[in-house]
């Protein structure tokens, strides 16, 4: 399957594609309620011959209105159309959430946005709102959606077993808190942090256990500790942000170990970072990017009153990490 990946502007020309059955939202994380929208749509698509897209903004309105605010992202966009890709959507639209995009009124995001897209059926959940200020809500697109011949599905949200609606807020507080099984109960798979590999002290490799570092930029810190992974390393020479080719990392090698994220208090390095030691790896990946995918909290991030006491600590998270992989992966 090709996926097509595009980055499109309020007044830019009309896309030149096919009708399109879509789902609409930020898609943070590709979770099991997106999942859902994904799944009804791609029914749908199915049934009246188009092709099943996904429409999603960048950056995330979140990060638009608060500049400022530390990272949340779930998901940095190469490893969303990832995700996507994975699942079988087939054109990818990036809407730059700019000012532009902020002003329309319901009726101009229809006509401004979804048809010059091509939308012909959209499909979105029943909490989505839309326009400048969210003005309009599923009922209003319903009605709106009628006037450039676009079908409207509202799509009732995911609710867990807990009676709760899986949404990203709740993917990232379980992250915080360092609860990968919920995190992963709502995402579908493990949560994954990913990165390209920086240049360090090289400290690790000091200790006889050597890392790849990584800062994680925009995206959600999980709860500072160590914790038990696999990670696939990227092709070098590969473009993963606009590649249809590039988004499917299953062929790679899968890699297990342990990583610590979080300051290093230690060796007293404030900045954060996940240091990612790799089982029976030692090979130059610097300027790569690592995606991490977090299976197990195994204890939290503390300080030691000398390398040495790292050092033995260290292994013992590597034992442990083996056995939890082992049982488990």
């Amino acid at each position: 399957m090709k996926t097509e990946i595009v980055y499109w502007s309020v007044g830019d020309s009309p896309l030149k594609t096919p009708p399109l059955t879509a789902v609409i939202g930020n898609f943070d994380g590709v979770h099991l309620g997106h999942q859902k929208l994904i799944s009804t749509a791609k029914e749908f698509a199915k049934n009246n011959g188009t092709k099943i897209g996904v429409i999603t903004f960048d950056p995330h309105p979140r990060r638009y209105f608060r500049r400022n605010e530390p990272g949340f992202l779930i998901s940095d966009i190469i490893e969303k159309n990832r995700i996507l890709f994975s699942h079988g959507i087939e054109i990818i639209v990036h809407v730059n959430f700019n000012d532009e995009l902020r002003q329309l009124s319901p009726e101009q995001f229809v006509s401004n946005v979804l048809y010059p897209l091509g939308v012909s059926h959209l499909v979105a959940g029943t909490d989505f709102a839309f326009g400048r200020g969210r003005a309009g809500d599923m009922a209003l697109l319903s009605s709106l959606g009628k006037n450039y011949k676009i079908k409207i599905t509202s799509v009732p949200l995911k609710v867990d077993n807990k009676s709760a609606i899986v949404s990203s807020s709740r993917v990232r507080a379980a992250l915080q808190a360092g609860r990968i099984d919920d995190a992963r109960e709502m995402l579908g798979r493990p949560p994954t942090i990913c990165g390209t590999i920086e240049h360090g002290d090289k400290r690790g490799r000091q200790l006889n256990f050597p890392t790849a570092n990584f800062s994680l930029e925009d995206c959600q810190v999980p709860a500072y500790g160590v914790y038990a992974i696999t990670a696939a390393i990227e092709k070098k020479d590969i473009p993963f942000d606009d590649s249809a080719k590039s988004l499917s990392y299953f062929d790679l090698p899968i890699l297990k170990g342990v990583a610590n994220i979080g300051i290093r208090p230690t060796i007293g390095d404030r900045k954060v970072m996940a240091e990612v030691h790799l089982f029976e790896f030692d090979d130059d990946i610097y300027g790569t990017r690592l995606c991490v995918n977090l299976h197990y909290y195994m204890r939290g991030e503390k300080k030691f009153d000398s390398l040495t006491s790292l050092k033995l600590q260290i292994s013992k998270d590597v034992d442990s990490a083996k056995e939890i992989l082992a049982k488990n992966i």
